[in-house]
């Protein structure tokens, strides 16, 4: 963990290690050992008869390089692929793509792409002792941020892996100092470069295609090409030129790991989390939409500029108020040639649109010319009061801001808000910096911040500073020649002027964070590509039309990373849904906003909106007696599912729901083959589950829940707290005689595990006077059965699952297999250690004894003090309660229908004196993980004798339904609550309640 100013990094999320792990587990079989087992095959010399003398010579010997070295047959890595493809509920692939190792991890804005293809390099370094990684990015601004980040994660990878024996070197390319690669290539231990695809995209006037005399006359990408390194591309979709390919390939990679949240072109899909699951688990921030937009205007022409093409023939899309049959009006975007007439009935039928034509259409940049207006460029609007809407959505933006700030006082939390303007001119005005700025939209934030400073009481304790001291403009620069100044200048956000301005902003991120910071209030010209964003922007305000056909997905990316507070240790992540909220302010409705949203995801490649062919991969697999499992469905399953769906026209061809679907209706089923009725709720909660603007809220539908303080302070209350909240410890016995047969079966009915082999390719360079070129001399293949030292399998399952090394020897000896744990020893410890650890998890929880200790799981002061800090929630998350007196708060927050049937069935009940959910921190140890109960109930009978109960909501009362794992903690919770005193313990379902 980093602390003082630094940033504290979760080692145990379990989204990020499945994603880690996915990529690590393609080797499986590689042996750590490897340089051990090879040979070199050494090159020869050739004296041809021309004058040019030729030298044919290992690449990594000519340069000393310590490379890696990949071993395993293309064919083990399909094998592995296709099971990892196979565990996270993706398409399983046939072949690899391109027949290539390049293979794509998809996650979300937000998530953590950086931190965990770091954290990959180290676990390859760990597992299989590769030790040279390029990490390759599309631009200076990613470079920076990848840079910071490795700043910033230095001591905790440090801490992590130093044990292990792992060391490392980062540093980033320059064309400057191109002689660093000898020491990347020549290092023992494991080097990371950072570089960008222009560094070595293009000829030989690139310096890392020149021969260096300090290079001994090879060139910088010699040196990469002799290690073979592994190439981490991310935003991949910014390098998918053949050129940038080309380039790629010149370094001789033993593979490309592709990190992106939308990639162009897909490869070989090893991991998959999309917006709907990074919203659906809570990884990122809630949306939350403020419109504000003009209404009754429309009389007055309105013309938005959508697009100018010139293929087959010129025509510009517009987006004009268009007359309906019932004689309204309503936007449309239209296709319109030039100088037809606007008001053309075939257009508009708008009588308003009378002389208005298009004169002339250019491409670069996109703009048209119109009769009675002038030139019109890309994205820009006409025939609205702009001005006005714009200040309007500036004292939002503020409204909301102070809220925010009210909100989380004294957390250590800090709130940002970031501004994407049109034009630099509106922020700088006749001014060269923050504190001269006069533009029209900084006149218009000062003077709206001093009027809502003093409209809400408090604020002006929390923020006393100038106006000016609380905001500050990011932009490009654009250097003064011969003495004259510098100048801010409009740029597009993608091109090399914009490096600077997010150099800055990467520069400063943690300075934004610090409390003590005035700045709170950032405007930035055109900060909407990937590598900028900061985690404490909870509002986003974009002072111009969404243009751009990504333009609503990359102003989302600024911002959707969850916020942090400041404490003594450093920077911590807050996960809470209450807090993490991210409120767009925009000059367009929620409902518009939401769709268009979706509609850019489906562009990008993603699949959002439909219910996805892989939809129901992770939903667990029933066995032969109807018992659910800790197996998934996979991909193959979950294919059949979703074809008997579409011919039951619950779904189109493309996923997209119809109205068939229909879950509220009496009596509705989807009519699944007899293999998939058990699964039919949590299948029709995926379904319905699958659109994006679910997790997009309109602002009206935010509310704060009120904390019934009384109750917590009342006696009753108090000595209902302390009963339920009681802490425990636990032993197991375990029967030893019955784990060794489960086990022994177990492992002789696991397919076999087959024997590794290895390629072991011969790479040569050709040396000449034109410089040094590498090619393939040749290749053969071998097993590797009793090449190497086998691991202490013992130890390793001992670590892993806490039993005895006599029960582990006993397992392994008659389970007739040790034959295979030669052959292929990593995947023959993977199969055991899985195997052990289901069987433990089905018997473990009979032979559970818990035990009543001083303490509470969490403590009543915790409670009150969580309680008052309660913060948003929205409406279609809580139901309303209609006797407040009997719970904690006005509403109950509701995770499934389910629970929302208990809540309104407790609140009427006239015997149910108090309930509650009980709130996420309060958490039972069991021996398969915590376990959180949903509801804390007193129920009264005969008017005096006070019954207390725990109860946990749930579809199905049939135990088969439930994951052995999830069986086992309602188990182990039920013999904790008998342990406190508390023996009313059960789970409650529709109609069988149990109360």
């Amino acid at each position: 963990m980093m602390s003082g100013s630094g940033f504290q990094f979760n080692p145990s999320q379990q989204y990020q290690l499945e994603a880690i792990g996915s990529v690590v587990d393609l080797f499986e079989g590689q042996p750590k050992d490897v340089e051990r087992l090879l040979t070199m095959l050494r090159g020869k010399v050739v004296l041809p008869a021309m004058s040019e003398a030729v030298l044919d010579i290992d690449l990594s010997q000519e340069v000393g390089a310590v490379g890696n070295s990949l071993v395993l047959d293309r064919n083990l890595i399909l094998t592995n692929l296709q099971r990892v493809q196979d565990r996270n509920g993706l398409e399983v692939s046939s072949q690899l793509a391109g027949d290539s190792l390049d293979f794509d991890i998809e996650m979300e804005t937000g998530t953590g792409k950086t931190y965990v293809y770091l954290r990959t390099i180290f676990e390859l370094a760990a597992r299989y002792n590769f030790t040279k990684f390029v990490v390759l990015v599309p631009s200076v601004a990613i470079r920076e941020g990848v840079s910071t980040s490795i700043r910033l994660m230095r001591s905790h990878f440090e801490n992590m892996y130093r044990s292990q024996g792992v060391t490392f070197d980062a540093s980033v390319y320059s064309g400057k100092s191109a002689e660093g690669v000898q020491a990347f290539a020549t290092s023992t231990n494991v080097q990371i470069l950072v570089m960008t695809i222009d560094s070595i995209r293009g000829n030989d006037t690139r310096v890392i295609r020149q021969s260096l005399d300090k290079l001994t006359g090879l060139r910088p990408i010699d040196y990469l090409a002799a290690t073979r390194p592994v190439v981490i591309m991310d935003e991949p979709q910014n390098m998918e030129t053949k050129l940038a390919q080309s380039a790629i390939g010149d370094m001789n990679p033993i593979c490309t790991l592709r990190y992106s949240a939308t990639h162009k072109k897909q490869r070989n899909v090893v991991y998959r989390l999309d917006p709907v699951d990074a919203h659906k688990l809570g990884l990122v921030k809630q949306i939350v939409v403020a419109d504000v937009r003009q209404e009754g205007s429309d009389a007055s022409p309105h013309i938005k500029l959508v697009e100018v093409k010139n293929t087959p023939k010129w025509v510009a899309k517009l987006e004009l108020s268009v007359r309906k049959a019932d004689g309204t009006l309503q936007r449309k975007t239209v296709n319109v040639r030039q100088h037809q007439e606007l008001s053309d009935p075939r257009l508009t039928d708008n009588s308003a649109y009378e002389g208005w034509r298009i004169n002339e259409m250019r491409l670069d940049p996109p703009a048209i010319e119109l009769t009675r207006h002038g030139e019109l460029q890309l994205g820009e609007t006409i025939g609205e009061q702009t001005d006005a809407i714009y200040r309007e959505m500036i004292r939002e933006t503020i409204r909301e801001h102070l809220r925010k700030e009210l909100v989380l006082r004294g957390t250590g939390i800090k709130v940002l808000s970031l501004f994407f303007i049109d034009k630099v001119d509106n922020f700088l005005g006749d001014g060269s910096n923050n504190t001269d700025a006069s533009g029209q939209f900084v006149q218009w934030f000062d003077e709206l911040f001093c009027e809502e400073r003093a409209r809400v009481t408090g604020v002006e304790n929390i923020l006393p500073y100038e106006p000016s001291e609380l905001r500050r403009g990011y932009f490009s620069v654009l250097k003064g020649t011969k003495g004259a100044a510098d100048k801010f200048k409009d740029t597009s956000g993608t091109t090399k002027a914009d490096d600077d301005a997010y150099e800055l902003i990467m520069r400063d991120k943690s300075r934004l964070l610090d409390t003590s910071e005035p700045t709170r209030f950032i405007f930035s010209h055109s900060a909407l590509r990937e590598g900028w964003d900061n985690p404490n922007v909870f509002q986003i305000c974009t002072l111009r039309e969404m243009g751009v056909e990504t333009e609503r997905r990359q102003t989302l990316g600024r911002g959707l990373r969850l916020p942090v507070r400041q404490t003594p240790n450093g920077y911590e992540r807050v996960s809470d849904r209450s807090i993490a909220t991210l409120t767009v302010i925009a000059n367009e409705s929620y409902t518009k906003f939401a769709g268009e949203l979706q509609r850019e995801y489906k562009k990008s490649g993603v699949e959002v909106g439909v219910v996805r062919r892989s939809e129901f991969s992770r939903l667990p697999m029933v066995d032969s007696n109807g018992q659910a499992t800790d197996e998934t469905l996979g991909f193959s399953k979950s294919l059949e599912l979703w074809e008997h769906l579409r011919k039951q026209g619950i779904i189109e061809q493309d996923g997209t729901v119809t109205n068939k679907f229909r879950p509220n209706e009496m009596g509705f089923t989807l009519n699944l083959p007899v293999d998939f009725v058990a699964l039919e709720v949590p299948i029709i909660e995926r379904i319905a589950e699958a659109s994006l603007e679910k997790h997009i809220r309109p602002i009206s539908k935010r509310q704060s829940r009120k904390l019934n303080k009384q109750l917590y302070s009342t006696p009753e209350f108090e000595e209902f707290w302390e009963t339920i909240a009681s802490k425990t410890t636990y032993r197991v016995r375990v029967d030893r005689d019955e784990l060794i047969a489960n086990s022994v079966k177990a492992i002789r009915e696991a397919p076999a595990i087959e024997p590794l082999q290895i390629k072991i390719t011969r790479t040569g360079v050709t040396m000449g006077r034109g410089g040094a070129k590498g090619r393939e001399l040749g290749e053969r293949s071998a097993e590797l059965r009793g090449t190497y030292a086998l691991p202490d399998i013992i130890t390793e399952l001992q670590e892993a699952t806490s039993l005895t090394r006599k029960t582990i020897v006993d397992i392994l000896l008659k389970c007739d297999k040790l034959h295979q744990f030669i052959g292929n020893p990593n995947d023959f410890i993977a199969m055991v250690k899985r195997i052990l650890k289901t069987e433990l998890a089905k018997i473990v929880v009979d032979g559970i004894q818990y035990e009543k200790i001083k303490g509470y799981v969490y403590e009543l002061r915790e409670l009150q003090q969580d309680g008052a800090a309660e913060k948003d929630r929205f409406l279609d998350q809580m139901y309303k309660v209609e006797n407040e007196q009997k719970t904690d708060f006005d509403y109950v927050v509701y995770d499934s229908t389910v629970e929302r049937e208990f809540a309104e069935l407790l609140d009427s009940r006239e015997d149910i004196k108090l309930f509650m959910k009980l709130p996420p921190k309060f958490k039972i140890d069991t021996p398969v993980g915590p376990y959180n109960p949903d509801w804390a109930i007193i129920k009264q009978e005969d008017g005096e004798d006070k019954i207390y109960m725990i109860r946990e909501t749930k579809s199905t009362l049939d135990d088969s339904k439930l994951r052995p794992s999830e069986l086992a903690k309602l188990k182990a919770a039920k013999k904790h609550f008998e342990a406190i005193g508390v023996g009313d313990y059960r789970r409650a379902v529709p109609g069988r309640w149990g109360l």
